[in-house]
């Protein structure tokens, strides 16, 4: 059984992963990338994690605590404002469909991988 103390510390994890990345980025140019990339990253890793079905326990604390945490549709959302903005507004659209297509594509290759 996954307690609520475990579920914190995943989801505090993914977050901390998560802030890393975009902080390490830098500009908002880059740290889009760095949101794109943990996004289809964790889009991968709830497909390996739901497709080798684990207790129920497991799929929420390390998918909803970790995942969730990791990847963010409002940082996303943030991000396609921030690019729309700038001068190359077109970045913005690339972006969000770039993150729903690959994010949905790795999400049915990792289920397609452990099931």
């Amino acid at each position: 059984m996954i307690t609520a103390a475990a579920f914190a510390a995943l989801a505090a994890t993914g977050a901390l992963l998560r802030w890393t990345a975009r902080l390490r980025a830098g500009t908002t140019r880059r740290a889009a990338m760095g949101t794109f990339v943990v996004n289809l990253a964790g889009a991968f890793a709830l497909g390996l994690l739901v497709g080798a079905q684990p207790d129920a326990a497991v799929v929420t604390a390390v998918g909803v605590g970790g995942l969730g945490s990791l990847t963010t549709f409002s940082t996303m959302v943030n991000d396609v404002v921030a690019l729309a903005e700038s001068p190359r507004r077109g970045d913005a659209a690339v972006y969000l469909a770039t993150t729903l297509v690959g994010g949905v594509a790795l999400a049915d290759l990792g289920l397609r991988l452990t099931g």
